[in-house]
């Protein structure tokens, strides 16, 4: 299709202008031939009953697509309820109102006035209902036969997997069988998984912590006692100073921000220290870059400052701290400055500001997630960044503390109760004595 202009008279001498229009006729006439023409007036009528007629197509197809893939009509006319619930994709835990019709979730809305995520959403929250409700969720059993997937009852998949669990122990014992959980689980469904391995007569079952925060948990843990995040993410908005290193929070975890930089509105200092410089480092007061896996250094080179301008909590360490003293000895030793330049690439102006920011600005926390547990050397990184947080009495403090930012909704909660390989729910060890 050619946009031409409406033929207009040429004014002017009477033989050039009959010559000009048998020139554009002869022209107008071989284009025509060739591509059908219009003028705009027609153009703009034809485009805008084209677009009319497309998006009307495209709503009767949403709609038929929308009653197709859910039981009852749902148009408006039933009856709506509301029903508050949790995001299930990460660990900061945002509220959504979920609104029903006729039992099937439609639509969502933020919680305003959740003290977690104040109303905002991030993108994959806004995508919650695809997990429920999406066109590629499994909605029954499906069982590979020649090559093809076929439909099959609820009765008859629970009879064939358990006929077929049955005869592998039978033949290979209770342990030939591994058993996966998931940190998506609620307390209560891990709980379970648990228990009916268990009752399987093996400890063949493990979840997603063992690859995400496991490092975190047994770190954490061995430094005072239990491995979990020990102030909550709303109570960042108490903190005078932040350390975030092995987190890139604004992408992970972007709700989880929006408590920081309201902390920031009121005079928290931000520092990030990572190997990229990310969108939470471009919220950063102090930017860190660092080697990848030279945490530990970085850290000890930080405490190197605080413990030679002693500016350690002295009080807190005396009444609540063991072993600080070997500690102190060792990175007096062993982290110099031009050690820890050597290690990690930082100069020792970079510890020193960081430690500088961190001791006069208390209470001070920490936070890290991937960044730390992935190294082969995460437990030792976990135990650093919990030891900086114990030398400036920062733990048991509101805005102080280790916030440890989980992956999954409930990698704790399922870890503390869940399908854990070395441990029974609670940590209890796996032999008799330690829970009979």
């Amino acid at each position: 299709m050619l946009l031409t202009k409406k033929p207009h008279v040429i004014h002017g001498d009477p033989v050039h202008r009959a010559s000009s229009a048998r020139f554009v006729q002869s022209l107008a006439r071989g284009l025509s031939n060739a591509l059908p023409t219009m003028d705009r007036r027609a153009f703009l009528r034809r485009s805008g009953l084209g677009v009319g007629v497309g998006l009307a197509a495209t709503q009767l197809t949403l709609v038929k697509k929308a009653r197709a893939a859910t039981p009852g009509a749902v148009d408006g006319s039933g009856k709506i309820e509301v029903k508050r619930t949790v995001c299930t994709h990460c660990s900061v835990g945002c509220a959504v109102d979920a609104v029903v019709e006729n039992g099937v979730w439609v639509r969502q809305e933020p919680v305003f006035d959740s003290p977690i995520n104040l109303g905002a959403h991030c993108a994959k929250g806004a995508a919650l209902r695809e997990h429920g409700h999406g066109e590629y969720r499994l909605r029954y059993p499906m069982k590979l036969v020649n090559g093809k997937y076929e439909r099959i009852t609820w009765d008859t998949a629970l009879s064939e997997i358990s006929a077929r669990l049955l005869e592998l122990r039978k033949a290979s014992g209770p342990d030939s069988i591994y058993w996966v959980g998931s940190s998506k689980h609620n307390n209560e469904q891990a709980y379970l998984m648990r228990k009916f391995v268990s009752f399987w007569g093996s400890n063949n079952c493990d979840h997603q912590a063992r690859i995400c925060h496991s490092t975190t948990v047994a770190g954490v843990a061995n430094t005072w006692g239990y491995g979990a995040m020990t102030n909550s993410y709303n109570d960042m908005q108490n903190s005078k100073c932040a350390l975030y290193i092995g987190s890139n929070a604004a992408e992970a975890h972007p709700v989880s921000m929006l408590h920081m930089l309201h902390a920031k509105e009121t005079g928290c200092k931000l520092i990030v220290v990572d190997p990229r410089f990310t969108r939470t480092a471009a919220k950063a007061d102090e930017y860190v870059r660092i080697r990848s896996g030279s945490d530990i250094p970085f850290l000890f080179g930080v405490l190197y400052h605080i413990f030679k301008n002693g500016w350690e909590d002295k009080q807190y360490i005396n009444d609540r701290v063991y072993g600080m003293e070997q500690v102190k000895a060792d990175v007096m030793a062993k982290w110099t400055p031009d050690k820890v330049l050597e290690a990690c690439g930082v100069d020792e102006a970079t510890t020193l500001k960081v430690a500088t920011m961190m001791s006069q600005n208390r209470p001070s926390t920490i936070v890290w997630c991937m960044g730390q547990t992935q190294h082969t050397t995460g437990n030792a990184i976990v135990r650093a960044s919990c030891i900086l947080q114990l030398a400036l009495g920062n733990v048991g403090k509101s805005g102080g503390g280790a916030n440890i930012f989980r992956g999954h909704d409930n990698v704790q909660g399922a870890t503390d109760v869940g399908p854990n390989p070395d441990s029974l729910p609670g940590y209890y060890g796996l032999l008799e004595g330690s829970w009979k």
